[in-house]
């Protein structure tokens, strides 16, 4: 067992070796300039990953809810021409639908960048990526462009997350607990 007798003469010890030292000892924690450093935006962050490819980065979010997410893509990482949401139905559709991420809204500011509105389902727990494409036209011909969603997701019972600016939960699917469940039923 610890017992604290003496200190006092610690305290004056330790003051010893740092004034030998040429240390003046301190009491209480101070911080440098640079952590007066106004904190981070809690924005969603759009990063361009080619002419025709953006990373959407969410932050966390919590297994089995779902999301509206409004995304805005600055002018400057639009590749130009003219956002028109969904590639047609007769286009291979089953190739671009993704039932954990769906577009819901689109329109255009008047600096020429682009507001989206998605939802997104947080389905499995750890790390999520998911796709969404969209079709444009530029001068010549139509392309499609991919926006990529990733997002931490958080299990039950690790937390509730923070948000990020943007991202709204619109409702909680709950998943059935099947064969794990300790029920024994009704006798």
């Amino acid at each position: 067992m610890w017992s604290v007798r003496n200190s006092g003469a610690a305290e004056a010890d330790l003051s010893a070796v740092f004034q030998q030292m040429g240390v003046k000892p301190e009491h209480h924690v101070r911080f440098g300039e640079e952590a007066l450093v106004a904190p981070k935006d809690n924005n969603v962050i759009v990063q361009k990953i080619s002419s025709d490819c953006l990373a959407v980065h969410l932050g966390f979010l919590q297994v089995g809810h779902r999301y509206n997410i409004r995304v805005h893509l600055p002018h400057d990482m639009w590749p130009g021409g003219q956002l028109m949401g969904l590639p047609p139905e007769d286009d291979c559709n089953s190739r671009f639908f993704n039932p954990n991420c769906r577009l819901l809204s689109i329109s255009q500011y008047e600096d020429g960048g682009w507001n989206l509105i998605v939802e997104y389902f947080a389905h499995k727990e750890k790390l999520m990526k998911e796709d969404l494409i969209l079709l444009a036209s530029d001068e010549n011909h139509n392309i499609n462009f991919k926006l990529t969603f990733h997002a931490r997701v958080l299990g039950r019972g690790k937390g509730t997350p923070l948000l990020r600016n943007g991202i709204h939960s619109v409702g909680v699917e709950l998943e059935d607990e099947g064969e794990t469940s300790d029920w024994q039923g009704f006798e």
